[in-house]
């Protein structure tokens, strides 16, 4: 009797005990289940990768002979770095050069350097009295573009130099009635500007792509003052003094803005070209910017890239998340023209271990910048993007 007794106390303890573990195991997946995470907000970022600012290094003049320091430096000490320049071709030169000029554009653009067009044959767009007019939109516009793309397989010619950085109301015209998305077209910008677009609400790609004369105006002025034979062996980027160059990076990292830097050839020795750098200079500017790059503080790219993303950003409204789904609340309002990928800043609860979106067919990985925060690229006009959260 006492053994029947035990037998049933002791089965009665383990059913409590199961129960109650039951119980314990069954809350603990629902707090499991309240802690799992989700997102928290999005928002796109005011630059690629979430960097503060963005810069562009344009070398005008490629093909003229006095700038081949362009393709015999330029090219591999950014290529070197991973970092994209453009350069402004003098199209009636290449073609004048022939299969040696062309393969280096060739080479440059495989290099994912940005082939811009300078006019057929660098001739004033409208009359500056010391240079005549000389502009022809089917040879300066349509046939110096059309030539580029036939001899350097891939490249889309987008954006246009005007020469001198003269033009008018009709020349941007012109230029956006032929299919170019913007051109170095804005005011000159000195001194404590140092070539730094700041605002982009209302961004206009052919009338505010502001820019440095690569010198302060109190620079140029004495440089202008100068004997015409000596000023293109005088260089503001090669007085020891003065770093023009790096005051262009620090001002668009320091006002959030985009930095269009031109420049000429690079060269230590003569042809010079108007406004070289030195080699060494050269270098030391761009290991100063892989450093800011690889920091996440700046983005560089070429005119295009930076314009694209502007306009798409300005365009496809602000994003949200329902259910997991990422949209653009006006992703359908966006010009094709200016379709690329955007970055996306998720901020999350529960501390994901990454996050995946399946858009269309394509699964899009998104990179862990901290603790519940992350960057997923996207086109919003390639349609909604399923988000999952990992564990």
């Amino acid at each position: 009797m006492l053994l029947s007794q035990l037998s049933v106390s002791r089965g009665a303890a383990l059913k409590k005990i199961f129960l109650s573990n039951t119980v314990i195991f069954t809350l603990l997946l629902v707090v499991a289940g309240c802690f799992k995470p989700a997102v928290k907000e999005v928002r796109v970022a005011k630059w690629k990768n979430n960097a503060r600012a963005a810069y562009t290094i344009i070398h005008d003049d490629l093909c003229d002979t006095v700038c081949r320091g362009i393709y015999e430096y330029a090219d591999t000490i950014a290529y070197n770095r991973g970092l994209p320049i453009a350069a402004g071709a003098i199209v009636e030169k290449c073609v004048c050069e022939g299969d040696y000029m062309w393969e280096h554009l060739r080479t440059m653009a495989a290099h994912g350097h940005e082939i811009v067009s300078h006019t057929w044959d660098h001739g004033a767009s409208v009359d500056l009295g010391w240079q005549p007019e000389s502009w022809s939109v089917d040879t300066d516009v349509v046939m110096s573009k059309a030539i580029l793309e036939q001899n350097v397989p891939g490249i889309e010619v987008t954006y246009f130099i005007f020469s001198y950085d003269a033009y008018n109301d009709q020349r941007l015209k012109e230029l956006k009635e032929k299919g170019y998305l913007g051109s170095r077209s804005g005011k000159k910008m000195y001194d404590d500007d140092r070539g730094v677009n700041t605002d982009f609400t209302d961004f206009d790609p052919f009338h505010n792509c502001y820019f440095d004369a690569y010198m302060s105006k109190a620079e140029q002025d004495e440089i202008d003052a100068l004997p015409e034979d000596e000023r293109y062996t005088t260089s503001i980027y090669n007085d020891d003094n003065d770093d023009v160059e790096i005051q262009h990076v620090d001002s668009a990292i320091a006002t959030g803005g985009w930095s269009i830097q031109e420049m000429h050839s690079v060269a230590d020795t003569g042809p010079w070209g108007w406004g070289h750098i030195s080699v060494a200079k050269y270098r030391a500017l761009l290991d100063y910017v892989k450093e800011k790059v690889d920091a996440g503080v700046l983005w560089m790219a070429g005119p295009t890239a930076v314009i694209k993303y502007i306009m798409i950003k300005n365009q496809c409204g602000e994003p949200a998340v329902t259910n997991n789904i990422l949209s653009f609340s006006s992703a359908d309002a966006v010009d094709p023209k200016y379709a690329t990928p955007i970055s996306v800043v998720i901020t999350t609860t529960g501390n994901p271990a990454a996050i995946t979106g399946q858009q269309n067919r394509t699964t899009l990985q998104a990179r862990k910048i901290g603790k519940n925060s992350f960057i997923l690229d996207v086109n919003p006009t390639s349609g909604d993007i399923a988000l999952t959260l990992h564990k």
